[in-house]
């Protein structure tokens, strides 16, 4: 009996993850540097100097180029800053702080007000 528990959870632990959706502070702080903040913590889809997670590029649209975010000030503006968005993908807690998102099918950017709003998300100018 004991034998068959661990062959099935081996068994599992090779099948691949199963995609979610996280929502909440899409941060883009300078070049190269992007994260998903939601309830959970910090999911970094870019790092500077590294390659973005698989998929990323082709789910990063130029309508995020043109989206209105805030600076770490709380101000409007076009440069870098923080917005909301929703990104779908494979994320593993377990990992290490940069390696925790293994791939992104897609991104889309949400109202600000739904992050505001969210009582499970951090405060965006706590960062």
């Amino acid at each position: 009996m004991l034998r068959l528990a661990l062959m099935t959870t081996a068994l599992l632990a090779t099948l691949p993850a199963a995609a979610e959706t996280r929502c909440g502070w899409y941060h883009n702080p300078g070049p190269g540097n992007v994260i998903l903040e939601d309830a959970d913590g910090q999911w970094w889809l870019s790092f500077q100097g590294r390659p973005p997670v698989p998929g990323f590029d082709e789910a990063y649209t130029t309508a995020f180029d043109n989206r209105l975010r805030l600076d770490y000030q709380g101000q409007p503006t076009q440069r870098y800053g923080s917005s909301c968005a929703c990104a779908e993908g494979v994320f593993d807690a377990s990992r290490g702080e940069y390696d925790t998102v293994l791939s992104i099918s897609s991104l889309r950017e949400i109202p600000l007000a739904r992050c505001e709003e969210d009582p499970k998300l951090p405060p965006l100018l706590s960062q």
